[in-house]
């Protein structure tokens, strides 16, 4: 099942209580995990994810934050990092989290630097590299 916003772990683990889903899809990146509410209702679907095998799935990892008054120069509905630096340690953060996979992005121009950083993936960045990203390029989360 898939959903965005920042009710959808939530929602996503009511509907686990109901059906046997096989994964669940949703919104995880930096500037999501600054909402409290969320990452608790994420950290409450991973743990009953991995208990029952439930994949999760991940997406917007290379958010940067909503279009707003930009003009849309990608493929995606959020204005994403093209900065294949940036793209490295936005991937990082998500594949360092255990038990998640990471959905690539839907622009066949930022597709492969996705790629290459996950394929360079070593180990997650630290807080401190994650918020010097989010200052250089003005992280926002998607949904509030």
């Amino acid at each position: 099942m898939t959903g965005h916003g920042v009710t959808v772990a939530a929602q996503h683990l009511r509907s686990l209580q109901e059906y046997p889903f096989d994964s669940v899809l949703l919104p995880y990146n930096f500037p999501m995990s600054r909402n409290e509410r969320y990452v608790a209702d994420f950290e409450g679907l991973v743990a009953v994810c991995l208990e029952r095998g439930v994949a999760i799935q991940t997406i917007k990892a290379i958010t940067r934050g909503p279009w707003g008054d930009h003009q849309p120069t990608a493929n995606t509905w959020y204005e994403p990092l093209r900065d294949q630096d940036a793209i490295d340690t936005a991937v990082g953060w998500v594949l360092g989290r255990e038990g998640v996979f990471l959905n690539t992005v839907g622009d066949i121009h930022l597709l492969p630097k996705v790629i290459d950083a996950a394929e360079r993936f070593t180990q997650r960045p630290s807080d401190e590299q994650m918020r010097a990203l989010e200052n250089a390029f003005g992280l926002e989360p998607l949904f509030v």
